[in-house]
Parts: C-alpha cells; sequence; structure tokens
C-alpha cells in the first residue's frame, strides 16, 4: 500500500527553498544544466545561494532531517520543480506539489539552489530504516536521484579515537546464542557479543588475541569448557583479569531450580548432562589463578526462554517453585546477573540489544562515572544498570532487577574502564 502523509507534505512544502546569484541579461542563452544533488543534515541559507551542512548519504535515526539540494546552473524561463521521497519499501513517503521556479524574461540566472527537507527525529521516517532515494523533477520530467541510508541510532558506537592502554595479560571469553537448534532464538545474543568483544577490546584494553568469542554453533558445551579449564587456564596469572560475557538460555533442574546454563547443543530433556551446572561453571573459575574474574550474564534461570515470553520447559516437566541463587565462594569472582532468581532478561527491541546488555555496555562507556573522576567502579557501573534495567523493565509492564555477588558496597574501590575520551 502506498503510504502518504499529507500533514508532513503539507508542513514540509514550506520548506522548499530557492537561493540564487544575482540574474544576468540574456545575450545568448546559455545552455542549462543540473549540477549536482547534495544530501546533507541541514542547510545554510543567509547567503545568496543554500550551501549544504554536515554533507553525507547516511543519516540515523538521531539526525533532525535529511535535505536534498539541487544545484542548477543558466536558469532561464519558467519551470516546474517537485520531490518524490520513497522509503526502503519503495513506497512513496513524500510526494510533493510542483513548485514553481520563474526567471524574468531576457535574463537568467547563473545558479540556482533548490532544497526540501523531511525530517527524521521522532517522525515516521524514523521507523523505517534502510535504503532511501530521493527523486528530482523539472517540468515532469525525472532529471536525477539519489539514494541514502537511514540507520536506527545505537549510542553504543564508540568513537574511532579512543585512547587507551592495554594490558596483555588479561583476558576474556564471550559467548552469545541467539540461534539454537532446537529452541526459542534469543534475540540480539550475536550482535551484544560483537558489541561486547569491542568494548573488551577498546574500553577494557583486553588485547584481542586474548579475545576468545564463541557465537551460535561455535558454543557447544565441549569447546566452552575446554577453552575455560585448559586454553584459558594455561595462559592466565596472578596479574589477570579475566572477562566473561554470556548471552544464551538458562534453565533451572529438579524442584530446587538448579540453574545450568544452556550451550548451543544442549538438549533440555537431558539437561544435567548436556547443560553446564552453575555451581561447575563457579568451581572451574575457582580453579584460575587470576587476579580478578567479572562474569556478566544476559540470561535468566526460571523455566522462561531469554528475551523471550516463551517457554524453555515444556508443560509436562515439572516448574520449580523455587529458583536457587548460586554465587561464587571466593571474592575474586565478581558476578553480575542481568536478572533476580525468577525474573526474565528482556530484549530492548527498540534499540536492538538485551535490556542488561545495553546499559551494561553504555555503563562502561562513562555513563556510569558519577562522581566524574574518570573511572568507573564496580558500585558504580552496579548501580548504572540496576536502575536503569528496573526502570525501562517497568516501563513494559515486567520486572527485570539486576543482581551482583558480592554485594556492590563492598566494590567501591574495584574499578571496571576509564571513561572514554
Amino acid at each position: 500500500m502506498t503510504r502518504l502523509y499529507p500533514v508532513v507534505i503539507a508542513l514540509s512544502i514550506v520548506s522548499i527553498i530557492v537561493s540564487c546569484a544575482s540574474r544576468q541579461r540574456i545575450e545568448k542563452a546559455p545552455p542549462a544544466k543540473l549540477v549536482e544533488i547534495i544530501l546533507a543534515k541541514d542547510i545554510n541559507d543567509t547567503g545568496m545561494v543554500g550551501l549544504p551542512v554536515n554533507s553525507t548519504n547516511t543519516f540515523d535515526t538521531e539526525d533532525n532531517r535529511v535535505v536534498a539540494l539541487v544545484v542548477l546552473e543558466n536558469f532561464s524561463g519558467k519551470h516546474d520543480i517537485r520531490w518524490e521521497w520513497v522509503d526502503p519499501t519503495g513506497d512513496p513517503y513524500v510526494v510533493t506539489d510542483n513548485f514553481p521556479l520563474t526567471v524574468q524574461k531576457g535574463k537568467y540566472l547563473p545558479q540556482v539552489t533548490a532544497w526540501h527537507q523531511i525530517s527524521l527525529k521522532n517522525e515516521p521516517a524514523a521507523e523505517i530504516p534502510g535504503k532511501w532515494s530521493v527523486r528530482i523533477f523539472v517540468d515532469d520530467e525525472l532529471i536525477q536521484w539519489k539514494q541514502f541510508y537511514v540507520s536506527i541510532f545505537n549510542p553504543l558506537k564508540l568513537p574511532e579515537d579512543i585512547s587507551l592502554r592495554y594490558f596483555p595479560e588479561d583476558w576474556a571469553l564471550i559467548i552469545g546464542i541467539e540461534d539454537y537448534d532446537r529452541l526459542p532464538s534469543v534475540p540480539y545474543a550475536r550482535k551484544d557479543a560483537r558489541f561486547v568483544h569491542d568494548y573488551f577490546n577498546r574500553i577494557l584494553g583486553v588485547p584481542q588475541e586474548n579475545i576468545i568469542t564463541l557465537i551460535d554453533h561455535d558454543a557447544t558445551k565441549a569447546r566452552i569448557q575446554n577453552y575455560l579449564k585448559q586454553y584459558i587456564s594455561s595462559n592466565v596469572g596472578n596479574d589477570t583479569r579475566l572477562y566473561i560475557y554470556f548471552a544464551g538460555h538458562g534453565m533451572p533442574v529438579g524442584k530446587k531450580g538448579e540453574p545450568y546454563l544452556v550451550p548451543f547443543d544442549a538438549d533440555i530433556r537431558f539437561i544435567e548432562e548436556t547443560g553446564y551446572k552453575l555451581n561447575a561453571f563457579f568451581h572451574d573459575l575457582e580453579q584460575l589463578s587470576t587476579k580478578r574474574v567479572f562474569v556478566f550474564f544476559d540470561t535468566c534461570f526460571n523455566g522462561m526462554a531469554s528475551r523471550s515470553e516463551e517457554m524453555l520447559i515444556t508443560y509436562n516437566q515439572q516448574v520449580p517453585v523455587k529458583f536457587e541463587s548460586v554465587k561464587p565462594l571466593t571474592n575474586s569472582i565478581i558476578f553480575f546477573s542481568g536478572t533476580s532468581p525468577g525474573e526474565t532478561n528482556h530484549a530492548f527491541d527498540r534499540l536492538e540489544h538485551g535490556l542488561f546488555t545495553f546499559y551494561l555496555l553504555w555503563g562502561l562507556n562513562g555513563k556510569a562515572d558519577t562522581d566524574g573522576d574518570g573511572w568507573t567502579s564496580v558500585d558504580e557501573i552496579y548501580g548504572f544498570v540496576y536502575r536503569n534495567v528496573k526502570e525501562e523493565s517497568r516501563r513494559t509492564q515486567s520486572k527485570q532487577t539486576p543482581t551482583i555477588v558480592p554485594p556492590a558496597g563492598k566494590m567501591k574501590d574495584v574499578t571496571l574502564s576509564g571513561s572514554v575520551r
């Protein structure tokens, strides 16, 4: 169905603006020609001709507008100009009326600039990311068209010029399982794992060669355990800070609801054999000779699928009435969990991340540095994640309450990252 927005058209038509250089009398009219179409984020119309501001063909949903500026030379006579904006589905988004451009008889304009704009931020166009195009017609003849891209704004995107220090003794294990063979998918888990990889490298200073990332079919039980118990254990030392991230399914087992991580190849009918028991996971961490281990889990253990409304536990299986709270036995392991026992973790669909993961990374990006000292402590990051995840989940009439072990108040002197500069 063709989608037209009469209100947007009516408001936008007033933004069709023409600037021109001074008219010159024609002795012999030079041939008119289209010089170029320029796409920009804004326009400077204070001079004799319009000048594009921030020329680009890539925009995001936080940009206020997209401006399409047409530059014509040797313009004479009377002509009509109009714009057609086409969305990624191929449907017209805005089609303007013809706008008359008239030059006094016997004269011509060496240069004419005309432009039209559509609004992006908080407007319907922001809900249609993808490849757009704008078409310019003069006297009902298509003279030129140009493509541009609108992407969803992501505040987690890191600047290119981050000043950081690498710590060659530090390591990371990142697990993101979005597509299981026989289980519901975990929305955005792949994307989150890649963002976490970038943050662990560029914010926390873990060298690329020390980061192990297991995504989807690579994240089998055997590979997770072998990397943790053999490869990483043989490479870490007393000065190592180890970072572990998991986005995927978790599952409770038995009447006590003992929590298990669900690897890619797990069979939930035999989860005690094919899953990774959380107590065993922490036991394996405790065997490592490291200075500190940070564990971040964006999952849940209440029988629900991670970031979903589906059940992992089928109706013929017993849903635990209790959920065991498992925690490390040593204070050298700091465990961030995206949920409290019995809760479900959620996706942040608007920004296409896990809710817990989004605020974790945003906090590491410097947003959690509440005292402004340039460093983000464990206490600060947990407080930031706790407040924002709890508030955002409440907006969707759900409940998600991140937890940390040991208590964050005991971690005020433990830093996670420096502020991004």
